[in-house]
């Protein structure tokens, strides 16, 4: 049911995966799928869609996209409060690793509250870490409870080869859904932070 929401995305010199957030065309996907680019194209209910890019927010690793004609009859996705995940939940993701679009792979919350680097050299807080196979594709991409809800958007893995090896992280939903409609309402989410750094001495 969740897989016609989960979209291929496309700029030029990377692919990526998104997903539908409502019924007014707006995609999700990483900012690190997007880079700079203003347009990109995604491939949903197997038509290619033009798409600009709304809004993106590098410090949580975060793009919309606007499709430029309707999305059909497909069902936009449902966020759910990664609040209420525990180790060992398990979940799902499915994505366009390699291009090979609409993928499943399936897993279990490895760990929470895990913190990575975005983009832009920011650290993003409350990650959810899992062992469902990500690997280069799944970017942007819907990691899903088993009820077909949102609980985060795939943006890394740990790897020393380059693919998979089980450590995977995703946006917890909350962020990804509080990020996205600040980015729908004024096309920046002005995210506050605190620039304060600790060294050992």
């Amino acid at each position: 049911a969740a897989s016609p929401a989960v979209v291929a995305v496309q700029v030029p010199g990377r692919t990526g995966s998104g997903f539908l957030i409502d019924d007014r065309g707006h995609v999700v996907t990483n900012a690190h799928v997007v880079g700079d680019a203003t347009t990109a194209t995604v491939t949903i209910g197997g038509r290619d869609i033009g798409a600009r890019v709304r809004g993106v927010e590098g410090s949580v690793d975060l793009a919309v996209l606007q499709l430029t004609a309707p999305a059909g009859d497909v069902a936009p996705l449902r966020f759910d409060d990664a609040a209420t995940l525990r180790v060992g939940d398990p979940v799902v993701a499915i994505g366009n690793p390699f291009g090979l679009q609409g993928s499943l792979s399936s897993g279990i919350v490895s760990g929470l509250r895990r913190q990575i680097d975005s983009p832009n050299g920011f650290a993003i807080t409350g990650v959810i870490q899992t062992d469902a196979a990500l690997n280069p594709g799944n970017s942007g991409g819907p990691l899903l409870d088993m009820e077909g809800r949102v609980v985060g958007m795939a943006t890394q893995i740990a790897t020393e080869s380059g693919r998979n090896e089980g450590i995977g992280f995703a946006i917890p939903a909350a962020v990804v859904e509080r990020t996205a409609d600040a980015l729908i309402a004024t096309g920046h989410a002005s995210l506050a932070y605190l620039g304060v750094a600790g060294a050992d001495t």
